[in-house]
């Protein structure tokens, strides 16, 4: 009989690097005929659906709900959580959630930061968490000294949770980190053999490499550019130093579900850049591929990044790759082999790197090679999945 396994996962109704390592790990499990999968998804957001919230006396009476969805052809349960408004509530247990957990083998929590495994506390099954990164590094702006009402609160809550991220390491039988800082971090809070290396991989058949770099049109971001983790001010510094250097300047390339705030299109047509940059909004899950596979550079600008998924998939394209040093870019990205990194926030720098790889035709087709060969031996599907599986078998073994 199949092992029992409870995804679980912030909103699965939004899109994100959380979002996409929950489908590559429910493609994995359900390719594996030892385990079955059902998913979760729990509270993201103050006005979440299925919740309590105070400021709407009519889900007083309703309490936590929990609601059958569907979202990229993936069903689901979604709880909601009490006083929803108030973002410690959403990492406490609700007995709706809890009693449905322990009726599994095993409990898998995929999220951004540690804190959500406290939605586990009561569930006496093995729990396994997938973790991209610390609040207090996920939330640095929001740390950041302010006397504003609104950024006193998002202060107050940051830190509460930069407190919970720590305290919920205890529930968790295993983490599963996905770069080698957080690895280094988690292993002086816990044992060893409690911390588990295991990116979460990339379907290389899927994403597949095109015409050599050097041929072809364009350079190339994806991200939700509204997060200001992005950094798309940087972004349009460094390509406008890009574009005064280059021969052909090619043109820049955004995609992704949110589009850049006002002041940084603003910014753009301020550099004379506005022409050369366009935004294709939330593009089709089966048009993202074309989309690496005519881009001649990868470029990603973020000040942080629990590993980057996109940048393995635009190695898989065989697209070389230029990021900032922001965390994770640095477990895939090898510098001067498959393209470069940077210092988080030198606009300077990031320019230098994208007119290198570029400026070189022979250098941009053997990084983008590179590329490739590194996402196809080390960040496969296939390769990266079977680490899961295995932790799974030993959770659940007598």
């Amino acid at each position: 009989m199949p092992t029992r396994i409870a995804l679980v996962v912030p909103d699965l109704s939004t899109s994100g690097g959380v979002s996409t390592v929950a489908h590559f790990l429910t493609e994995v499990v359900r390719e594996s005929s030892a385990f079955e999968v059902d998913l979760f998804s729990v509270a993201l957001g103050s006005s979440d659906r299925a919740s309590v919230q105070l400021r709407s006396p009519s889900t007083w009476t309703t309490g936590v709900q929990v609601l059958p969805e569907t979202k990229h052809e993936l069903s689901y349960s979604h709880v909601g959580a009490a006083v929803s408004e108030v973002e410690y509530f959403r990492y406490q247990p609700r007995a709706a959630l809890t009693r449905r957990l322990n009726t599994y083998d095993l409990v898998q929590v995929v999220a951004g930061t540690p804190a959500w495994t406290h939605l586990c506390r009561d569930v006496h099954v093995p729990v396994a968490l997938q973790v991209a990164t610390l609040t207090r590094e996920e939330r640095q702006s929001a740390l950041s000294s302010s006397i504003h009402p609104i950024a006193l609160w998002r202060q107050l809550m940051a830190r509460i949770t930069d407190r919970l991220d720590h305290t919920a390491l205890s529930h968790a039988d295993v983490v599963f980190v996905e770069n080698q800082w957080m690895y280094d971090h988690l292993t002086e809070y816990l044992p060893d053999e409690q911390v588990v290396f295991a990116p979460p991989g990339v379907d290389t058949e899927r994403f597949t490499p095109g015409d050599v770099p050097s041929q072809r049109s364009y350079i190339l971001s994806v991200g939700r550019f509204a997060d200001a983790r992005k950094n798309v001010p940087l972004l349009f510094d460094a390509y406008a130093q890009y574009r005064q250097t280059a021969a052909h300047p090619l043109p820049l390339v955004l995609a992704g579900r949110t589009a850049p705030p006002p002041d940084a299109w603003a910014q753009a047509e301020k550099l004379g850049i506005r022409d050369a940059v366009t935004f294709e909004e939330d593009v089709p899950a089966d048009a993202l591929p074309a989309l690496y596979r005519e881009a001649a550079l990868y470029v990603v600008s973020a000040d942080e990044e629990g590993l980057g998924l996109t940048i393995l998939e635009a190695m898989a394209s065989g697209c070389p790759v230029v990021s900032t040093n922001c965390g994770g870019p640095s477990t895939s990205v090898v510098e001067g082999e498959t393209g470069h990194l940077t210092p988080v926030g030198d606009a300077d720098a990031l320019a230098k790197a994208m007119t290198d790889v570029l400026s070189d035709a022979e250098r941009t087709d053997a990084m983008g090679q590179a590329g490739r060969k590194r996402a196809a031996s080390v960040f496969s599907k296939e390769s990266t999945g079977q680490r899961f599986l295995d932790v799974y078998k030993q959770l659940v073994s007598p």
